[in-house]
């Protein structure tokens, strides 16, 4: 008999109807064994219908009662505690990231301290998340996964740096201000290199007047691409750019590495859990414009180098980080949860 399973998600970042990367990795791991459906939770909503649309939902498929409810999100985890037809239903909670990394209390934390399982995207997502809420119960790393992707040469590639990640006025952590800090001198040392920034939110038109009123030369803003246009460029692509201090994961480095794009990262950051003892990436220290710019030029203006540090990233990404490898790691997690 095969087991119900309910996929709670928001598909907060993706196109309408969408569902996220996170969901949609769970989803196809599931989905040749168990029955899964969806219950999108639309944070477009306010408050009180989201939550009146949650209880129809779970009140009117009671004959379709799942064995299981995975949320996709802790804040979305709230739900079980407030909605009673689910009180008594198993449940499974995704933590991503910095959601996680600060004290959680009240519902956060009774959503969390009741789930039947924690799962966590990686190692750096556990440590930040308990040395803010001690008290948490055992989490489960699982690494997520990429598509298996055709290696790129990149001898045949102009010195493109990527960037890619949202642009949020509250959250400048992604390291865009430290690139264009460091994009002058960079520029000095590689005059033909140019920045491709993708991405959107509300700190991109300050991030756009900086290139403008500093005459910060070939930096072109993409904005938010489909899957397709935002491959070609990883695939034409030298480096990706991801001096982060805000990633629980750090997604966009393991697509740049499926290419065979070489990435720069930052020190005592995920990327280091990701790609040990340096293997596909240029661990820059700090932030300082001149540790960002000496982390890159060698790749830039190199591309024998950058070759060989793409071929290290991409032989890492075959070997732990596709679709596949999640899959066994998400039904591994799970298999003392679903009915046999």
């Amino acid at each position: 008999m095969r087991a119900k399973v309910a996929m709670v998600t928001s598909g907060v970042g993706t196109a309408q109807g969408g569902i996220g990367m996170v969901a949609e990795l769970m989803v196809s791991a599931l989905k040749t064994e168990c029955d899964v459906s969806i219950w999108r939770h639309s944070t477009s909503l306010p408050r009180i219908p989201r939550i009146g649309l949650a209880y129809a939902r779970a009140l009117l498929g009671s004959m379709k009662r799942p064995d299981l409810i995975i949320y996709d999100h802790t804040h979305l985890a709230v739900l079980h505690s407030v909605i009673p037809t689910l009180a008594r239903i198993p449940y499974v909670v995704f933590l991503h990231g910095v959601e996680v990394w600060g004290p959680l209390i009240g519902r956060r934390r009774e959503a969390l301290l009741n789930a039947k399982l924690l799962l966590a995207n990686s190692a750096t997502t556990e440590f930040a998340a308990r040395a803010a809420n001690p008290w948490l119960p055992k989490i489960e790393i699982v690494w997520l996964g990429v598509r298996k992707q055709q290696r790129v040469p990149l001898a045949s590639s102009p010195p493109v740096c990527l960037m890619v990640g949202r642009m949020v006025s509250h959250e400048r952590l992604k390291g865009h201000d430290a690139v264009l800090n460091a994009w002058p001198e960079i520029r000095a040392s590689v005059p033909d290199a140019s920045l491709t920034i993708i991405g959107t939110g509300d700190d991109e038109g300050r991030l756009r007047r900086r290139v403008r009123d500093e005459l910060l030369e070939s930096v072109t803003f993409c904005g938010r691409l489909k899957n397709g246009a935002r491959d070609r460029l990883y695939a034409s692509s030298r480096l990706l750019m991801l001096p982060s201090k805000q990633e629980g994961f750090g997604i966009v480095a393991v697509e740049a590495a499926s290419f065979g794009v070489p990435v720069l990262g930052l020190a005592g950051t995920v990327i280091e859990e990701l790609f040990p003892n340096g293997r596909g990436v240029q661990l820059a220290s700090d932030w300082e414009s001149h540790t960002i710019a000496q982390a890159a030029i060698p790749l830039l203006s190199d591309h024998r180098l950058a070759t060989v540090l793409g071929q290290a990233a991409y032989s890492r990404v075959q070997s732990v980080f596709l679709e596949e490898h999640f899959s066994e790691r998400f039904r591994h997690a799970l298999s003392q949860l679903l009915p046999r």
